[in-house]
């Protein structure tokens, strides 16, 4: 038996395991933490254009995580709170001289209102939930200065730091893998303005979508 079929063989055993000790219950009565991890697009980067006598390299879509906790509440709803990350990476900009960078990372805080429509069906591992909520966002730009063929003047900071405020909407699927974790895919849409660009960017509004394993803490 080779590796694969060994890694193969301990993943279908551990899944039955799990599936064969799950909790059936209403998600939205228990606390919870986890991380999620995933991508989110910001979809007005691929419309970034530049003066005739330079060149911008952005990226659209970037890697995104985020830690949260879910406070249970009852009849279907549940309130969360998360912290993420959203690493857009370095956007190149070329000139006639030489070329520079602006490394971008976005901070949403969110504040989050969870719905599970199927809360009453206790039997069922699978619950879907629809999700919206507000966000305080911060985008971190640091400058970073490539090869140039003659003298540079710097004007400004290295780094800096723009505030602006979110919304998104959307929902997923949590999947009870046993009494203590829970498997769960998100997908929202968030809409992210600042009143500056941030790495050559104003809007950060796009799709996202998450995979997050979530631990029990207690239930109410």
């Amino acid at each position: 038996m080779n590796m694969r079929k060994f890694l193969s063989c301990v993943l279908f055993l551990i899944l039955s395991f799990c599936v064969s000790i799950s909790w059936a219950g209403d998600l939205s009565s228990i606390h919870m933490f986890g991380l999620r991890l995933g991508f989110w697009s910001a979809l007005d980067a691929k419309n970034i254009r530049s003066s005739p006598s330079s060149a911008v390299l952005t990226k659209v879509t970037a890697p995104y995580g985020e830690l949260f906790f879910s406070n249970g509440l009852k009849k279907g709803f549940a309130f969360e709170f998360s912290l993420g990350s959203y690493y857009r990476g370095e956007t190149r900009y070329n000139d006639s001289l030489g070329y520079y960078w602006k490394r971008v990372t976005i901070y949403p805080v969110s504040a989050v209102g969870k719905y599970y429509p199927l809360y009453s069906q206790s039997e069922n591992l699978w619950q879907p939930y629809l999700d919206g909520g507000i966000s305080f966002v911060s985008g971190v730009e640091n400058l970073r200065l490539g090869e140039y063929t003659g003298p540079v003047t710097l004007v400004g900071d290295y780094t800096n730091t723009y505030l602006a405020f979110g919304l998104f909407a959307g929902g997923g699927m949590d999947f009870v893998l046993s009494r203590l974790f829970v498997l769960g895919l998100d997908f929202k849409y968030r809409w992210v303005n600042f009143g500056d660009e941030v790495g050559g960017l104003k809007d950060y509004s796009g799709p996202e979508a998450t995979l997050g394993l979530s631990y029990v803490l207690k239930g109410t």
